[in-house]
């Protein structure tokens, strides 16, 4: 059995007819089947400490910027001060020493 050669002028043109006649695309039934996925009970869980932990962020972000929106403000009304026991903390601490 000898199968023959589809030009592809043929398979072009049998589709543009196919697109003409119908106003669509002929697609096979199985191109929209739907997939599944089920997750595992430790999957669930990740997942769902995965949205908590980026709430979390996300609220921790918004305090900071709050935060951060007061003391810009309390600095250009000039009633922002730092203690200077608080500055050589910070400097100390990040030297990795303590007071």
């Amino acid at each position: 059995m000898k199968i023959q050669p589809i030009k592809p002028s043929d398979a072009i043109s049998s589709y543009l007819t196919s697109v003409r006649t119908t106003g669509h695309a002929s697609v096979p039934a199985a191109k929209f089947s739907s997939d599944s996925v089920e997750l595992s009970a430790g999957a669930q869980k990740f997942s769902s400490l995965l949205k908590s932990v980026k709430l979390e962020l996300e609220r921790d972000g918004q305090d900071e910027e709050l935060r951060v929106a007061q003391i810009a403000a309390r600095i250009q009304e000039g009633s922002y001060q730092v203690s200077s026991s608080d500055v050589v903390s910070g400097i100390l601490s990040s030297l990795g020493r303590r007071e």
